[in-house]
């Protein structure tokens, strides 16, 4: 009986390993699928985590990385391996416990973040060169053309620098500005591979809590009490000349802006949805307003959301009749 379970277990693991394998070799030679294919990957290895356990899981993703490494080359197979295949036993371990879903998100933003910072180093020293560095000298690269374009055509280079310092960050800043970038990839990851496993996975009769919907996202007071305490603590070490403290500063001031600006989103879809605005008309009618010069008025929205509780999701805060 158990060896034919081990071989059942075996059969469907190699199963859900080729569809990986697939999975992502349509997303490297399929462009227009390939940041779609990126949120996919975990879900075959949670999905054998969840029917067959941590060691076929484990075997799974070494399986899918030699078969990669083959196909496609070893860095991305490193790369799924470590973030990707990580991600994948986070979300099969929770799901498998029954754990919350605050719970399993965290972690998976958790096994995203350190993973994508280990991948960083690791990719450094694979290939001898800093990663990081060489990503900003292509962006000031691309710069630099563009520069060259516009004044072609004989857009005033006063006008071009204008516009293109408000568009891209210093180097400097880009440097000061990674972990929070890297926190935001990771919380954006961890966010859409749980809503496609939501979908795939009830179909195999496992019942994954639902995520609210946008218009019931809102900052909670202990959250936003945390978030404030580390921009002023971040901005005391500034003014205190603390070495790294204006790193510290920034990504506070980034991560505020991210969930505020995200909780002004969600105020303007409960709005939207008051007035009977159908979903694709509400969708673009945000992506207009946060692509345009009116983008930042999403956080001040956000804010006065969080201490007034316009839509009286909250309890805990003032609520305005």
């Amino acid at each position: 009986m158990n060896r034919g379970t081990s071989t059942r277990s075996m059969v469907e693991a190699g199963l859900l390993t080729a569809i990986n394998v697939v999975l992502i070799l349509i997303s490297f030679y399929v462009p227009v699928v390939y940041f779609v294919g990126l949120f996919l990957w975990p879900i075959p290895i949670a999905l054998t985590h969840l029917r067959h356990g941590i060691k076929y899981s484990v075997l799974s993703i070494i399986s899918t990385g030699v078969l990669v490494a083959f196909l496609i080359d070893p860095i991305t197979a490193i790369s799924f391996a470590i973030v990707y295949g990580v991600l994948g036993l986070a979300m099969g371990y929770s799901i498998k416990n029954r754990k919350s879903i605050s719970f399993t998100f965290m972690l998976m933003t958790l096994c995203v973040f350190l993973s994508t910072a280990v991948m960083v180093r690791l990719s450094s020293l694979i290939i001898g060169q800093d990663v990081l560095k060489e990503a900003i000298d292509m962006i000031q690269e691309s710069t630099k053309m563009a520069k060259e374009m516009y004044t072609a055509i004989g857009v005033p280079e006063e006008q071009i620098n204008l516009v293109l310092d408000k568009m891209i960050p210093s180097p400097d800043y880009i440097k000061l500005m990674l972990p929070g970038a890297m926190l935001m990839y990771s919380v954006i990851t961890a966010l859409v591979s749980y809503l496609f496993a939501y979908k795939i996975f009830n179909r195999f009769g496992y019942k994954l809590e639902k995520i609210r919907p946008l218009s019931e996202w809102y900052v909670t007071r202990k959250f936003a009490t945390a978030i404030l305490v580390i921009v002023l603590i971040s901005f005391i070490l500034v003014t205190m000349n603390v070495n790294n403290a204006m790193m510290y500063y920034i990504n506070a001031q980034m991560i505020f802006a991210t969930v505020f600006n995200i909780n002004g989103i969600a105020a303007v879809d409960y709005y939207l949805i008051k007035k009977q605005v159908k979903g694709a008309l509400r969708f673009i009618i945000i992506l207009f307003i946060a692509t345009s010069p009116l983008g930042n008025l999403f956080v001040i929205l956000g804010i006065l959301d969080y201490v007034f509780n316009y839509r009286k999701l909250d309890d805990t805060r003032i609520i305005i009749k």
